[in-house]
């Protein structure tokens, strides 16, 4: 059970939460838990406890009045703690059913267990979650409703996507446009136009509305633009656009940009070309994987800590060269048992010897680490550096960061 501490803004309204949830009487017990900054509460007669994430709220009313931000509580509190349809059963949340994409990180901090959220990869760095779609907010769905409700995953999948298919038809039916142009959706609250990319077709279909070749952003949960990806420098401005509305956004999602294949499937934008624009796409797919992979090392650094374990989950950093590229570069120490990240660079450190930098792909081709199972994004376990002759040929093919 999470303490209170004095004097920190963050418990202080965690506390005031926390209070609203007991002051409902629909509770059994609730309580803080800080390294997720949650409050979790139990209903009587139910073994599950349920979650209220505190981060966004507390973001978003930072500049709010008293009065303000205690509506703001009352109704977080009123819409999570009220009976859901999730508990409902199969019949009930069927119609209801929505997929909404998330960053790879979201909810890692939730103990294991029941308190699995289901998930399925989507992009990189993002994933695929289902969420019941009430009245006044969404309940998302976890592995285990999945077990009482006797339904497979993917049927609950496919329903949610089914659902939001013909929300995702409206949305694509409009003017066409003979030259390249952008169009933006702004969701008020139950649009889910950012799930739409996950809808088979509907980002093929705007190609007519944007005159070209479409390149999508969701910069934040609620907010999808998509622009003709004919021109490079229009293209390179949005990216820098998107990158600013993704550093500001309360419920950030993503600065990358996401277009088509030749099979219509959605995949992150790429470019041949060297330039302005392909420095800042790269850079956009940097940023997203330091953010979610510095999210998850929160995550598995608090349960490591709870439990006991010593292992070093290796930081992802972005470092920007003079001539504005990016790259990523993670640290593998020298007898240091770490779960290292997939990054650009890997920068091999020991204090008796010398430090190098090598680009990924060779490390993965000379060293040998596994997977850490059941994580995302992935993670390879390593307790040493490799043996001399691979650390030989490692070091022949070092490069200057």
């Amino acid at each position: 059970m999470g303490l209170l501490r004095r004097g920190s803004r963050r418990d202080r309204f965690a506390k005031q939460v926390l209070d609203a949830v007991l002051a409902t009487g629909r509770v059994a017990r609730a309580w803080y838990e800080p390294e997720a900054f949650a409050v979790r509460f139990q209903r009587a007669g139910e073994g599950d406890a349920g979650w209220i994430y505190l981060h966004n709220t507390f973001h978003e009313t930072a500049d709010a009045s008293r009065a303000e931000r205690t509506e703001r509580v009352r109704r977080l509190v009123a819409a999570v703690v009220s009976e859901s349809r999730v508990d409902q059963g199969w019949d009930a949340v069927r119609p209801r059913l929505r997929p909404v994409l998330r960053g790879a990180a979201f909810g890692q901090g939730m103990s294991n267990g029941d308190g699995t959220l289901l998930s399925r990869p989507a992009m990189p760095y993002l994933v695929e979650l289902v969420v019941v779609d009430e009245p006044t907010s969404m309940a998302y769905v976890f592995e285990h409703h999945a077990r009482d409700w006797g339904v497979d995953r993917e049927e609950i999948f496919s329903t949610a996507h089914a659902n939001l298919m013909p929300h995702a038809d409206s949305a694509t039916a409009g003017e066409h446009r003979s030259g390249p142009t952008m169009i933006r959706f702004v969701d008020t609250g139950d649009a889910y136009f950012t799930s739409m990319l996950l809808v088979d077709g509907f980002l093929a279909q705007l190609a007519p509305r944007v005159g070209g070749q479409p390149v999508a952003f969701i910069p934040d949960k609620d907010t999808l633009t998509v622009l003709a990806g004919d021109n490079p420098d229009a293209l390179a401005e949005l990216y820098e656009m998107m990158e600013n509305e993704y550093r500001g956004a309360v419920r950030s999602l993503s600065p990358v940009g996401y277009t088509i294949d030749d099979h219509a499937r959605v995949v992150p934008y790429r470019t041949t070309e060297p330039g302005l624009l392909a420095n800042r796409v790269h850079r956009a797919e940097v940023m997203l994987a330091a953010a979610e992979y510095n999210g998850q090392k929160e995550a598995l650094d608090a349960r490591h800590e709870r439990d006991g374990v010593d292992i070093f989950v290796a930081t992802v950093m972005a470092v920007e060269r003079p001539d504005g590229s990016t790259f990523s570069v993670s640290v593998w120490t020298d007898e240091c048992d770490t779960l290292l990240p997939e990054t650009d660079h890997v920068f091999f450190q020991s204090p008796d010897r010398e430090a190098f930098a090598v680009p990924w792909p060779i490390v993965a081709a000379e060293a040998s680490f596994a997977r850490e199972p059941g994580l995302t994004p992935p993670r390879f376990r390593v307790r040493s550096w490799p043996d001399e002759p691979v650390l030989a040929r490692l070091r022949a093919e070092s490069i200057n960061l």
